[in-house]
């Protein structure tokens, strides 16, 4: 009998819990394009702030999932895990100094990030239909990403090697990163339950080294024969002005690296769990009452 009590009041304290949180949770997942900006690609100039030197050939993939919880109107929190890949190539890029450095190099990037999410803008009845069945918000989001990377590079564009272990500038670099995400994104909430979205986020990072390029060529007498040829793959013509030789300009140390996703969303609100949840409480409690002998007497009304 104490057993059966205490199983029913541990019951309904969780599922008070269950439907004052389980309504403010959404779980989903996104899928779309990444891109970055660092030291290999871009267009004539030299180097260009934010998209202004992005390259849309060296679009890739990303994909990933989130677990999201409402705070309130305004803010919500966002934990997610991203699977993308960057890539560059010296080929794609209209600039001679880089076409001559002819290099190229992919990197695939496990995230975990965690960021806040400020709702700005809310239509409550988006498209005015009056019947309140799909919601728009538009939000800002800042957080703090830590992921894993590990550069390859490649002679051919067919056979890839893992770069950081070569140490073609002479710098041992971590495969471990961290970076600052910013954003902007638009969320319509469609029959209460599901949300589709669309999500930009720009990530600047602490390393320079996703591309594994940051400073100067290293002199290859300090290298394997494998590492000095992944290094300095340089095509220039005898006439170009430009000098691709140790301790000349590779990349740019003065500016780090950065990643940008562009993904479509989809995400569900877990509330409907807690229509299980009652069965089951229902069960037990009907399993109890017969245990103990005792009459359900329902309520008229």
């Amino acid at each position: 009998m104490k057993k059966n009590i205490f199983i029913l009041f541990l019951l309904t304290i969780s599922l008070n819990f269950d439907i004052h949180s389980q309504q403010d949770w959404d779980l989903g997942i996104r899928l779309g394009a990444s891109n970055y900006l660092g030291d290999i690609g871009g267009k004539d100039k030299t180097r260009r702030d934010f998209i202004l030197d992005m390259k849309l050939r060296q679009t890739s993939l990303v994909g990933g999932a989130f677990l999201r919880y409402k705070l309130d109107k305004r803010w919500s929190l966002n934990a997610q895990i991203n699977y993308g890949r960057i890539r560059g190539d010296d080929a794609f890029s209209t600039n001679e100094g880089r076409m001559w450095r002819n290099l190229r190099f992919k990197n695939n990037i496990i995230e975990l990030s965690g960021r806040g999410e400020y709702y700005f803008y809310t239509d409550a009845d988006f498209g005015n239909t009056g019947k309140y069945n799909t919601e728009l918000k538009a939000f800002f989001h800042a957080g703090f990403t830590g992921f894993y990377h590990n550069p390859k590079g490649s002679l051919n564009g067919s056979t890839w090697t893992a770069l950081r272990p070569l140490q073609t500038e002479g710098v041992k670099y971590s495969r471990i990163g961290f970076g600052i995400p910013l954003g902007l994104g638009l969320v319509f909430t469609v029959k209460r339950d599901h949300r589709i979205g669309l999500d930009f986020s720009w990530s600047t990072t602490f390393t320079d080294y996703l591309d594994d390029i940051s400073t100067a060529y290293y002199d290859p007498v300090n290298m394997s024969s494998n590492a000095a040829n992944l290094a300095n793959q340089s095509i220039a013509p005898e006439e170009q002005i430009y000098n691709y030789m140790p301790g000349e300009k590779r990349g740019d140390p003065t500016h780090n690296d950065t990643y940008m996703f562009t993904t479509l969303t989809y995400s569900y609100y877990l509330h409907e769990r807690n229509k299980v949840f009652n069965s089951k409480r229902r069960q037990l409690r009907a399993r109890s009452n017969r245990r103990t002998g005792r009459r359900v007497i329902k309520s008229k009304f």
